[in-house]
């Protein structure tokens, strides 16, 4: 006699009717005898935590049957834990939910499970027995994970970083950076929500995880604080160290009010982080001696399985990126100027140009390298600082000295750091020891991480400006206590030292259109100013010795770029590089360096092409197609072929055929609109609901769409021009700059004369109308709209081509 399937059946309390229908279900199933289904309710908790007796009843169920209606996380850390466990899944969404498709499609990280829907009880009882999870082995999601994806690091720190960098934020990444462990940052400024399987293996490889919660306080937090409850399941399921923070105030779900510590400042969220730190340590050393292989799949799929092409995000693999990095004119150009500016958009490159740089001058001995980038700092105490009353002369010279402070720091050090980490029976020159042993006496000021020596003297410098003769009291209280001492010791340091190079990134990263743009110029500006008399300090030393050539470069979004030129006295006379891919020949250049690192058998990139991929690809040559179905940035073409590549190992392929890509575009086209989340949503807050009202429509709007999208995401009117602007600057949306000719804006210099054609076309037709961008089409599952043109950064797009295939 067949025994029935044990299932263990997780909803949250707060459906309508309680959770009835689901209930009603449950009895009517068990009735039935295929299947017996328990739920949370019936478990008895007397006195042990419920945590513990939930996880033994998942333990003991085959499949886990989860309501995701209104992302609870409760169910999220049942679901993520029953996925550790190897558990079969039946996933329940009940659509009539006021708001919970919305919530559901902005989540995305269970888009691709599959659900049943349902209204009331009969539907589930139905969908049960026809779905039939009871009756044969289904596929366990996390062993297809681990058989095709590969972590960022074996053995790191996990932290899933929350959606605002609130200060204890601020000072736990900060804290996971600077820490023994090699750390991989989940961070939603980057990337809204990765794909599911990146989760599942990160977590797997993992040393320790730590998830970051919110207060319900904070706007938008729900999407954030569900997929850390997601990832704490998992985590806790598969007996990885986990830490759980939460900002107070914050009611803890009953699930693990146990695992959770609750923080009201940031100096007890760094001490629950520390004593966690402190056991993490010791097990991660045990770890590292006993460490296997995560994957047990050894089975080769024509090399396909081996082949690690590596990450996406430059920053996941700073040890490996040297070695497929593809030069630019603008990465030459740097080797050889002394101050230069690079602008590019997210995922062009601006962090793989830096490592690369950083490892190239580096190999010379004689270079010395100080690379600067915060994690993050509080923006708002430096605009403070800004707004406060002086004149024009004592606010450049407050910048200046800021900065001053702060490159010397920095400068110090790092070669404090360097030449402590010589060997012991390595000698030291006396200007090495008198800055060693300067560092050392002044460890306060000098030695935190730069986030924190930048709030440090912006503390400093507020209490200063308060009261008058600030130019004075700048001097006092910044140059003759840091500066003038310092650079003197610099320079005694770095006698023998031919090039030194700063490289400074990420001091955007908090930075959007509501930030005041003016003042965060004015402190641009000052950034380039003193690293100009900087070097010109180092050349002309009174120490005699001979030249010292110092270079900086500094590496900026183009659309804080854009905003920021706006207020140069004399833009035409900055050293400007753009970091451009709209040559799709160099693009291409990318996937075959790192099919060539990953197998040194191939000796000539077309190698690359007739052994690991099909020749077309929708009647397009499947290299020209992976160009035109995504944004002109390394970032894109390296996910969709490894989206690809892990397609075509699932389904047991000896290379990656016209299948394989069609499902990868539309796992891209997700992971691209997760990403345009992360970069417009500092901008306009409510643009995920903006983007869920054009689900399933047009793929051409007007501007009437725009707006009546916009009133049914908010309820009332907000400016259509603003929301279109952000978006063509995101490239979702594109100019008709002639009837039916639909332009993407890749190059920014061209933006003005575009708008102008299309202001002139919409006069001729009488319309405005704009076209989304192919790439978006599989995701929001739009139809391409026919008898157009369109011009993306390589030119106009095949007649007959199409990445809107939503296909599987």
């Amino acid at each position: 006699m067949t025994t029935a399937a044990k299932c263990f059946v997780a909803y949250p309390s707060d459906l309508p009717g309680k959770g009835e229908s689901i209930e009603t279900a449950i009895d009517e199933i068990n009735n039935g005898g295929v299947a017996l289904l328990k739920s949370w309710t019936s478990l008895a908790v007397t006195g042990r935590p419920i945590i513990a007796s939930i996880c033994e009843q998942i333990n003991n169920s085959d499949i886990t049957i989860a309501d995701i209606t209104n992302l609870n996380p409760n169910v999220l850390f049942e679901l993520g834990y029953s996925i550790s466990k190897r558990k079969r899944l039946w996933l329940l969404f009940n659509p009539k939910v006021c708001g919970a498709k919305v919530l559901f499609d902005q989540f995305g990280l269970l888009s691709t499970t599959g659900y049943a829907g349902y209204s009331n009880s009969h539907d589930i009882a139905t969908k049960f027995y026809s779905d039939a999870p009871y009756s044969s082995p289904a596929k366990i999601l996390y062993d297809e994970a681990l058989g095709t994806a590969r972590p960022v690091k074996e053995d790191a720190l996990l932290y899933i970083k929350p959606t605002i960098p609130t200060e204890p934020v601020v000072r736990i990444a900060r804290r996971v950076v600077d820490g023994p462990i090699p750390q991989v940052i989940d961070d939603p400024q980057e990337i809204g929500i990765q794909p599911l399987e990146w989760y599942l293996t990160n977590v797997s490889a993992a040393a320790g995880v730590v998830c970051h919660f919110l207060s319900e306080a904070y706007e938008g937090v729900r999407i954030s604080n569900a997929k850390a409850a997601f990832v704490a399941g998992l985590a806790y399921g598969l007996g990885k160290p986990l830490l759980m923070l939460a900002h107070a105030p914050y009611i803890s779900p009953i699930d693990y009010r146990d695992l959770l510590r609750i923080h009201h400042d940031a100096k007890q969220a760094v001490s629950f982080y520390d004593n966690w730190l402190s056991v993490v340590l010791e097990e991660n050393q045990e770890r590292s001696k006993r460490r296997a292989k995560h994957r047990n799949v050894t089975i080769a799929h024509g090399g396909l399985l081996e082949l690690n092409l590596g990450d996406p995000i430059a920053e996941y693999e700073s040890e490996e990126l040297p070695e497929y990095f593809i030069p630019t004119a603008a990465y030459a150009e740097a080797l050889s100027r002394q101050h230069s500016i690079f602008v590019g958009r997210r995922g062009t490159g601006k962090s793989a140009t830096l490592l690369k740089l950083s490892d190239e001058i580096s190999a010379d001995p004689r270079n010395h390298v100080c690379v600067i980038k915060p994690i993050d700092y509080e923006l708002e105490g430096l605009i403070s600082l800004l707004r406060q009353q002086m004149s024009t002369s004592e606010k450049g010279y407050l910048v200046e000295s800021l900065w001053k402070a702060l490159i010397y720091t920095e400068l110090a050090k790092s070669i404090y750091e360097k030449i402590k980490g010589r060997p012991d029976f390595a000698t030291k020159t006396k200007a090495e020891e008198a800055l060693v042993a300067f560092v050392e006496a002044n460890s306060e000021i000098i030695l935190p991480e730069f986030s924190a020596r930048m709030e440090a003297f912006v503390d400093r410098l507020s209490r200063v400006t308060e009261s008058g003769e600030v130019k004075s009291r700048i001097s006092e209280a910044i140059h003759k206590v840091i500066i003038s001492r310092l650079r003197d010791l610099i320079l005694g340091a770095l006698e023998k030292a031919n090039t030194v190079a700063i490289l400074v990134d990420n001091l955007d990263k908090n930075w959007n259109s509501r930030t005041n743009i003016q003042l965060v110029s004015e402190l641009l500006f000052g950034l380039l100013s003193v690293s100009l008399r900087t070097a010109e300090e180092f050349r002309k030393s009174s120490l005699g010795k001979r030249r010292l050539d110092l270079a900086l470069t500094v590496f900026l979004r183009s659309d804080i770029y854009s905003a920021v030129i706006s207020f140069a006295r004399e833009p035409d006379k900055l050293p400007i590089r753009k970091i451009e891919w709209t040559d799709p020949e160099l693009l291409k250049r990318v996937i075959e360096r790192r099919f060539m690192v990953a197998d040194p058998n191939l000796l000539d990139p077309q190698e690359v092409w007739s052994k690991y991929f099909c020749e077309f690809t929708n009647s397009v040559p499947t290299k020209d197609f992976l160009t035109y179905a995504v944004f002109p940035r390394p970032r894109d073409l390296i996910y969709l072929v490894r989206a690809s590549q892990q397609n075509a190992v699932n389904r047991g392929h000896t290379r990656i055929e016209e299948k394989d890509i069609e499902t990868g575009v539309v796992k891209y086209s997700g992971f691209l609109l997760s990403s345009l989340m992360a970069e417009g949503s500092p901008q306009f807050r409510k643009l995920d609901d903006f983007v869920t009202q054009l689900f399933g429509g047009e793929s051409i709007l007007t501007i009437d769409d725009i707006r009546q999208a916009l009133e049914d995401c908010e309820g009332k009117f907000t400016s259509a021009e603003f929301v279109i602007d952000l978006l063509i600057d995101l490239n979702f949306l594109s100019y008709e700059t002639s009837p039916d000719k639909f332009v993407f804006v890749f190059d920014e210099d061209q933006k003005s004369k575009y708008k102008v054609m299309a202001q002139k076309t919409a006069k001729r037709i009488g319309a405005r109308r704009f076209m989304i961008h192919p790439a978006f089409h599989a995701y929001l599952e739009l139809e391409p709209a026919k008898g157009t043109q369109s011009t993306f950064a390589f030119g106009e797009f095949p007649g007959n081509f199409s990445v809107g295939s939503s296909t599987d």
